[in-house]
């Protein structure tokens, strides 16, 4: 049987369950660099050999643990979903970090070789544009901060420091756009990030957005690239008296989902798909709808333009519903 870590990854925290043989052993790392530097050593200290990693795609919190890892180890992101079924099918009621660590572990270890796909290790390049599409999105987060703080503050002197701290953020982030868009002229991200500009409503930092998360995994379907997304309208009902309007799956990629967000209200307000749109207002569907459409119509052709390596054509997709 295959040696196998088990991760439960929170925000801050991980829970980790190693078996090797009928040994298994626990520990609790930070959520970090330096957590992960931790949690090697004492993988190889356990003699932990030729091991493969199973961590769950929750949130977006183990995207930095699992590039670390896949450096160095055979990494596996799991469907939360395939877990939990996997939980009741050996009947585990019990739910704790450190039993769900051991029950990722042991599900680790009961796949089949068939079902065994590895993340493929970041690249050198791509790892630098993964971080500074996060630091974006942490100055991002600042600045909102201090906007909310802006807003609320009475006192004058409090006031400049806020604003202050608005406009330094507003430098740091210009900076940032500037290094990640010399980033995407780099060989590995050109082709692509040039293509995906050429779709409506698609800029620079949405690009590079899309560039890493189509690089970052292969995706064998369009609808396993939306589905990543979290794509996937879905109205609520009950009988026949209670509906709730579709809306957005809260599964999916966070970051990827605001970035098409951002493209999508681009591309309705200036009504770059004209036939789509008024096909969706003619069925009377709210804006809300139209707009994950268009999310989706978006996501679909960035995954083409990328497999097929091709820039987008209007007349090819226009007309078309994704």
């Amino acid at each position: 049987m295959r040696n196998a870590l088990g991760l439960d990854i929170s925000k801050a925290t991980i829970d980790a369950a190693v078996i090797i043989g009928d040994n298994c052993k626990t520990a609790k790392f930070d959520n970090s660099p330096s957590g992960y530097a931790r949690l090697q050593d004492w993988l190889k200290q356990a003699d932990a050999d030729d091991l493969y990693i199973c961590m769950e795609a929750t949130g977006n919190y183990y995207e930095d643990a699992a590039d670390y890892l896949g450096r160095h180890y055979k990494v596996l992101v799991v469907n939360p979903l395939k877990i939990s079924s996997y939980a009741k099918s050996r009947f585990r009621r019990t739910k704790n970090d450190k039993q769900d660590a051991i029950l990722i572990a042991e599900y680790c270890q009961s796949l089949k070789p068939k079902h065994l796909h590895i993340r493929q290790p970041v690249k050198e390049a791509h790892y630098k544009l993964k971080r500074l599409l996060t630091l974006r999105e942490q100055l991002n987060q600042q600045k909102t901060a201090e906007k909310n703080r802006l807003q609320a503050a009475k006192d004058e002197f409090v006031k400049n420091i806020h604003a202050s701290n608005i406009e330094h953020a507003n430098g740091q982030l210009k900076q940032v756009d500037g290094q990640i868009a010399k980033t995407m002229q780099l060989q590995e991200f050109e082709t692509i990030s040039n293509n995906l500009q050429t779709i409506p409503g698609i800029g620079k930092i949405t690009a590079a957005v899309l560039t890493n998360h189509l690089i970052d995994n292969p995706f064998k379907t369009a609808n396993h690239w939306v589905a990543y997304a979290g794509l996937n309208p879905q109205a609520k009902e009950s009988g026949t008296s209670v509906k709730d309007k579709a809306g957005i799956t809260n599964y999916g990629n966070r970051k990827l989902r605001a970035a098409l967000f951002m493209a999508a209200m681009v591309a309705y307000r200036r009504n770059y798909f004209p036939e789509f749109t008024k096909r969706m207002k003619e069925k009377r569907k709210p804006t809300k709808v139209i707009l994950v459409a268009i999310m989706r119509k978006l996501a679909v052709i960035a995954y083409y333009l990328h497999k097929k390596g091709e820039a987008f054509q209007p007349e090819r997709y226009q007309q078309k519903a994704a």
